[in-house]
C-alpha cells in the first residue's frame, strides 16, 4: 500500500489538499482494533477540522529547505483539532481551559481545539475513533501500547508519513533530538522521524514504595529494607496499632490491572518483556522469577499484609485507607499519593508522615532492579498528524513552537506575573496563585489553570517547573531521591514491532496480557495453587503465541541496537 505523506511546499509553510477519499480502515483490521462486539456498540466520530478528504501524498523523504516560523502561522481562520488523553485527573474539563494553550492560539494565529476520550475508556474510544475513519488533525497517544502501531497506520491511511515534514518544519525539534542517543529512541528502525515525541529529560521517576515513618518510630522500627525486613514491620504495626487491618494496600491502575509492583524490583522481574541480563529477551510473567514474586505476594496474602480489595480500590479508596489508618504502606505518587494523602491525614493527625523508601531487595546491599521509563521518549507517546489533516506543514509548525524556548516556557510555566515571576539570576518561581492558592487547591492543582508541566502534551518537561509543584514537602523530596536508587538492568528501551508483524503480536499479546493478569490474581489469592499450576500456566502462554511474540521483541530489540 502506498504510504500517505504530506506534500512540502519549500517556498511557504501552507500544504495543499488534493481531492483524495477519506480511506476507512478495512473491517479486518477494524476487527483486529476493536473485536466483533464492539462493533454493535457504533463508531464515536471526531472530524478533522479543515477536511474531510485526506491530504495530498508524497514520498517520505526530505524535499526541502528547512523552514524557520514567521508567528503568527496563520491569521485566526485555521483550526487544529487534537486528541489527546486528558492528564489532569479532572481538574481540567478541557486543555482549552489552561490559559498556556489560549495564549498559544494568539501567538501562532491558529484555533485549537481539544478532544480527550471519557476517563475510563481511553482506550476503547480511541480504537473506536481509529476505526470510524474520522480523525483529528493529530492524535497524540502511546502508540506503543495501541492495537495498531505507528507504521501499520500509516499503511492504513489513518496517519502521514511525517518524516519530511518533521524535517522541513520541526527545527525546534530536531534541535532537542541531536544527540546520537536521543535520535536512537525517537527514530524509527528505518531512519525515519514518524512523530513528535513527548519529552521527559530529568523527570523519569515520580512514584515508589510509601510508609508511615511516625509508626516505625513509634515501635522502634528501622526504615524497611529487604523483603523480610518489609513483612516484619508490617507484621509488627498490624499487631499493635489499633486500627490497622492490612498493612499494605494498592489499587486498580488506569487500564484496570492489580497494581502489584512493590517486590518486582527485588525479584529482579517486569509485567511485561524485559532483559534476560545476557543481552536477550524475555516475557517476565513467564520466568521463574516471576514465579517467586507471585509466590511471596501470596504468602503476604494469606498473612493478612495485602489488602484483599486490592482489585476493587481505585486510587481514592486506596489513599483513603491510608488516611484513616487501616493501611499504613502502599505505592505512591509524589503529589497525588504522598502530598495529597499527607495534607488530609495531618488535619486530624498532626503526628501523621508519609515517607517514600526505596525499593526493597532480596538481601541487604542488593541493588533493586525495576522497569523505569528513563528514557527520552515517554512512554512511547507521540504527536502524529492525520490523514484528515489539511495542512500537515502548519500541524507541523504548531507542535514544534512547543519545543521553542518560548513555547516551552509557556507550556511548562504560565503566564509571567499571574503563575510566575522570573528572579534576577533567570530563574522562575510560582507564585502564590499556584503555590498557596486562595481557594485551597494544591500547587499541582492551582497550575492547571495557567500551564501544563507534568506529563500531558508533546514538549520538553522542565525539571524546575514540575519539581516546584509537586515537592512542596520534606518528605516529597527525599521520596524521590529514594526512587530513584535503581538499576535498570532489565529495562529495555521503547521498541517497534516490525510492521508486517504489528497485528499478529497485537493479537497475541492481548490474549496473553488478560490471561497473565488473570493468573496472577488467581495466584495472589490462592484461587490457584502456584506449585501445582505453574508449569500448566507457561504452556498455556506458549500455546497463545508467546514464543512468536517473544521473537517479533527480540528482533526489534535487535533492530533498536542497529539504529
Amino acid at each position: 500500500m502506498t504510504r500517505k505523506s504530506a506534500t512540502l511546499n519549500p517556498t511557504n509553510s501552507s500544504t495543499k489538499k488534493e481531492d483524495f477519499p477519506m480511506k476507512r480502515i478495512s473491517r479486518r483490521n477494524f476487527m483486529k482494533i476493536v473485536g466483533a462486539g464492539a462493533a454493535a456498540l457504533g463508531l464515536a466520530a471526531c472530524g478533522g477540522s479543515e477536511s474531510e478528504s485526506a491530504a495530498s501524498t508524497a514520498a517520505s523523504q526530505f524535499t526541502g529547505e528547512a523552514v524557520t516560523a514567521t508567528y503568527p502561522l496563520a491569521n485566526g481562520d485555521k483550526t487544529l483539532n487534537i486528541y489527546i488523553r486528558n492528564a489532569t485527573s479532572g481538574v481540567v474539563q478541557n486543555y482549552h481551559d489552561i490559559k498556556a494553550f489560549q495564549v498559544a492560539e494568539e501567538k501562532l494565529g491558529v484555533n485549537l481545539t481539544f478532544t480527550h476520550p471519557a476517563v475510563g475508556s481511553e482506550s476503547d474510544q480511541f480504537n473506536l475513533m481509529i476505526a470510524s475513519g474520522e480523525y483529528p488533525d493529530i492524535i497524540i497517544w502511546s502508540y506503543s501500547t495501541s492495537p495498531m502501531g505507528v507504521d501499520e497506520l500509516i499503511d492504513e491511511g489513518v496517519l502521514m508519513d511525517m518524516d519530511s515534514c518533521i524535517r522541513q518544519y520541526a527545527p525546534n525539534y530536531l534541535a532537542a533530538v541531536d544527540t546520537p542517543a536521543h535520535e536512537k529512541e525517537v527514530l524509527s528502525n528505518s531512519g525515519t522521524y514518524q512523530g513528535i515525541y513527548c519529552f521527559t529529560l530529568g523527570v523519569p521517576v515520580s512514584s515508589g514504595p510509601s510508609i508511615r515513618a511516625d509508626l516505625l518510630e513509634k515501635y522502634g522500627l528501622d526504615v524497611p529494607v529487604t523483603v523480610d525486613d518489609w513483612e516484619n514491620v508490617m507484621t509488627t504495626i498490624r499487631d499493635n496499632e489499633p486500627g490497622v487491618t492490612y498493612p499494605f494496600t494498592t489499587y486498580r491502575n488506569y487500564i484496570g490491572n492489580a497494581n502489584l509492583n512493590l517486590l518486582l524490583p527485588a525479584y529482579k522481574t517486569s509485567t511485561e518483556f524485559c532483559s534476560d541480563g545476557n543481552g536477550g529477551v524475555v516475557f517476565g510473567p513467564s520466568t521463574d522469577n516471576y514465579r517467586q514474586f507471585v509466590t511471596k505476594l501470596n504468602d503476604w496474602y494469606n498473612k493478612g499484609l495485602l489488602d484483599p480489595e486490592f482489585m476493587s480500590n481505585d486510587s481514592a479508596a486506596n489513599n483513603a485507607k491510608l488516611v484513616n489508618g487501616s493501611s499504613i504502606a502502599s505505592v505512591l505518587s509524589l503529589n497525588s499519593g504522598i502530598g495529597n494523602v499527607t495534607t488530609t491525614a495531618r488535619a486530624n493527625n498532626p503526628d501523621f508522615e508519609l515517607v517514600g523508601v526505596a525499593w526493597p531487595v532480596l538481601n541487604e546491599g542488593d541493588t533493586p532492579c525495576f522497569h523505569l521509563d528513563g528514557g527520552v521518549a515517554q512512554v512511547g507517546v507521540q504527536a502524529v498528524v492525520t490523514s484528515s489533516c489539511a495542512d500537515p506543514a502548519l500541524a507541523t509548525q504548531v507542535l514544534d513552537y512547543f519545543f521553542s524556548e518560548e513555547g516551552n516556557n509557556l507550556l511548562c510555566w504560565g503566564i509571567e506575573g499571574e503563575s510566575y515571576t522570573v528572579n534576577a539570576d533567570g530563574s522562575k518561581t510560582f507564585t502564590d496563585a499556584v503555590m498557596n492558592n486562595p481557594e485551597g487547591k494544591t500547587p499541582s492543582e492551582a497550575v492547571l489553570a495557567y500551564a501544563l508541566p507534568s506529563y500531558g502534551f508533546v514538549n520538553p518537561m522542565d525539571e524546575d517547573a514540575y519539581m516546584q509543584i509537586t515537592l512542596t514537602m520534606p518528605e516529597q523530596v527525599e521520596a524521590r531521591t529514594l526512587w530513584h536508587s535503581l538499576d535498570q538492568g532489565v529495562c529495555l528501551p521503547q521498541l517497534t514491532i516490525a510492521p508486517e508483524h504489528q497485528n499478529d503480536y497485537n493479537m497475541i499479546m492481548n490474549e496473553v496480557d488478560t490471561y497473565v493478569q488473570e493468573m496472577l490474581i488467581r495466584f495472589v489469592t490462592g484461587q490457584s495453587n502456584i506449585d501445582e499450576s505453574w508449569d500448566t500456566y507457561v504452556n498455556t502462554l506458549n500455546g497463545m503465541g508467546l514464543d512468536v511474540a517473544t521473537q517479533y521483541v527480540t528482533d526489534a530489540y535487535n533492530a533498536f541496537q542497529q539504529r
